[in-house]
């Protein structure tokens, strides 16, 4: 007996994903698994606080260890790119970041944590930019909105499960934590290694040394491009607030248990994963500078929610905000990225591109909890609003040279094309 035919919604729902190369699933399947394990990363002003009685200075100073590793790691990461095969440097950074998670689960002495963190730092960064550009590269132009979307699905279910996970793991211990992530961690690196190796070398062919030195630009040159990340370096550090001083603020100011905190990022990815693809696959249509502006104000003024009361409701709304401003962010940039690099030293691109939206935990930390014990976590807020605006100023200009050619719009939908010519056929 035949099947039946699947139906149109069906159709159409799954029509998005189908028709990329090989190495995205790849790559997206590995988000997943690499994610769902837990966020230990968000946990650990909690845990540095709670168990080392470090105050407000010192957890900065030592998160900043993190954000060292991942600057340099998102820099060398996207070089090496250029020149070794993405493949296996991917699979490399995940099993070293899921090691430094296993020691981060021991109870290990205050001194070894910075030593720890900026080498977990730097293999988190160098894969990022890895992981990008296996996903991407192999994509034609106006498939990259809906790989990037996949990924970012894929991240965000990882999230919304590891939210749960994490917030009753770290109600036990926070060494739990970071034992499942190290266990997700690892188990990705070893997806990766199977599933390649199983492809053999048909994906791609790593580049050959020195091969990229025929005279492509590289991005230091690149004057629209630096502009737009030096608004970039401003909007991140107002959206790593989320990691650092928010769930201080939850737990200092709305007497809110270490679990909201995995409630409200469980929040955020079930909106990534119920938006994004939408999102993403119309953002051509109503344009990347206006779509790319509208993300950097949201993500600032989402905090101001904040400043209106006291209690969970507030939390949930500033959260829903910035995730309404990330489904916009993250696909602008990578596509604004993309588009820029084509012919390009794509490799330090996407390294310096990376580079600076990891960076931000080399100060951003620091500079938070500063301000969040110097003037309090109101005032806090409203700077946070102020910074984004600042942002929005300082980019535009640079989004107009960057999209003076605009990217190949997306192509209409094939399924609905069929139709079309099937009406026109009945027609005749």
């Amino acid at each position: 007996m035949s099947r039946p035919p699947p139906s149109p919604w069906l159709k159409r729902l799954l029509s998005p994903y189908r028709g990329l190369p090989a190495t995205v699933y790849i790559q997206v399947l590995c988000s997943l698994i690499n994610n769902i394990g837990g966020i230990s990363k968000l946990f650990l002003p909690l845990y540095l606080r709670e168990s080392y009685q470090l105050g407000y200075a010192q957890i900065g100073l030592t998160m900043a260890a993190y954000g060292a590793g991942a600057l340099l790691g998102s820099l060398n990461g996207g070089s090496l790119s250029d020149r070794f095969d993405g493949r296996k440097l991917a699979t490399l950074f995940l099993s070293v970041s899921g090691l430094c998670l296993l020691l981060l689960a021991l109870a290990i002495p205050l001194w070894l944590f910075a030593p720890v963190l900026l080498v977990s730092g730097f293999a988190d960064g160098a894969f990022r930019p890895v992981n990008l550009r296996l996903a991407l590269e192999p994509c034609l132009p106006r498939q990259r909105a809906v790989a990037q979307g996949m990924l970012r699905v894929a991240f965000n279910l990882g999230v919304a499960g590891a939210g749960l996970l994490s917030g009753s793991l770290a109600a036990i211990g926070y060494g739990w934590v970071y034992a499942a992530n190290a266990a997700a961690t690892l188990s990705a690196a070893l997806w990766l290694a199977w599933a390649y190796r199983r492809a053999g070398t048909a994906h791609a062919e790593p580049p050959r040394a020195g091969e990229d030195a025929g005279g492509r630009q590289g991005p230091w040159r690149d004057a629209p491009f630096l502009r737009m990340l030096l608004g970039m370096v401003l909007m991140t550090a107002v959206f790593d607030q989320i990691y650092v001083t928010l769930g201080l603020f939850l737990r200092e100011h709305y007497q809110l248990g270490p679990q909201w905190v995995g409630y409200l990022f469980t929040l955020n990815g079930l909106m990534v994963v119920a938006l994004q693809i939408a999102i993403s696959r119309r953002i051509l249509d109503w344009g990347l500078l206006a779509s790319t502006q509208a993300g950097v104000l949201l993500t600032g003024f989402a905090f101001l929610w904040l400043t209106l009361g006291q209690g969970p409701l507030w939390a949930v709304l500033m959260m829903a905000t910035l995730t309404l401003g990330e489904l916009l962010v993250s696909p602008c940039y990578a596509m604004l990225v993309m588009h820029r690099s084509e012919g390009r030293l794509r490799g330090r691109y996407l390294g310096l591109y990376n580079a600076v939206w990891q960076g931000r935990t080399l100060f951003a930390p620091a500079l938070g909890t500063w301000l969040y014990g110097a003037v309090g976590g109101i005032a806090l807020w409203w700077l946070c609003a102020a910074a984004v605006c600042l942002s929005a100023l300082i980019q535009q200009p640079a989004l107009r040279a960057m999209l003076a050619n605009e990217p190949e719009p997306a192509p209409p939908n094939p399924y609905k094309l069929s139709q079309a010519r099937a009406r026109q056929g009945e027609n005749s």
